[in-house]
């Protein structure tokens, strides 16, 4: 298969048309909105957000900690993590009506809008990083991974999903290992999950260990 175009036009039309676009994603994610949860979770079996849930809380344990749920879109997994005892949320994401009806939730103390192909502007560094359902075929890409990172602590653990088939026809893992060592991060390990499973998409999920300042070069 070539790997620069991957046959996405095998999945849902909904999951085609968010794989395969690099433009107006905000725009398309905003339309999207009002029916995302009953598209995803009743329609094509979505249970990322519970898969990566479980695997922060086992290395997360500290329900007191300052979260970051990156890509939080509608609030799914920032309401899970709530459920579980963490009460010290933030969510940020690409768009501002996903975000709209996470703060419906109740799950977060704030919410705040950016892309991650660049780095956010933060007063503060968070405790732990929760990433689900952002790394896939598209935007943002694998070298953008340090952007999102950058917004733990050093030392701080980072939780982040990548789309299993993405992975695996993007041949993504060395990608993965060269930008962990261009940016200061370790992956601690790489677990296997469920993501969408009436698509027949797998996960990976990197567990990751921030180790320093980020410093441009």
């Amino acid at each position: 298969m070539n790997h620069k175009n991957p046959d996405v036009d095998r999945f849902d039309d909904r999951l085609a048309a968010v794989y395969s676009r690099t433009e107006n994603k905000e725009q398309q994610y905003d339309e999207w909105a009002k029916t995302y949860d009953s598209d995803l979770l009743d329609d094509l079996g979505y249970v990322a957000f519970r898969e990566a849930g479980e695997i922060f809380i086992d290395v997360v344990p500290d329900r007191n900690c300052r979260v970051l749920d990156v890509a939080c879109g509608t609030g799914l997994a920032g309401e899970y993590l709530k459920q579980h005892g963490y009460q010290n949320i933030d969510g940020v994401d690409l768009s501002g009506k996903m975000m709209a009806i996470a703060r419906q939730r109740e799950a977060y103390h704030a919410t705040w809008q950016h892309d991650f192909t660049g780095p956010a502007d933060l007063n503060e560094l968070y405790d732990a990083v929760l990433c689900v359902g952002m790394f896939s075929y598209a935007i943002p890409k694998i070298s953008d991974m340090h952007n999102v990172v950058n917004c733990a602590r050093p030392g701080a653990t980072c939780v982040i999903t990548i789309n299993g088939a993405a992975w695996q026809e993007l041949e993504l893992e060395p990608e993965v290992y060269r930008e962990a060592d261009l940016n200061g991060f370790t992956i601690e390990e790489i677990r296997k999950a469920r993501y969408i499973e009436k698509e027949g998409i797998d996960s990976r999920v990197l567990v990751i260990t921030r180790k320093r300042e980020h410093v441009l070069t």
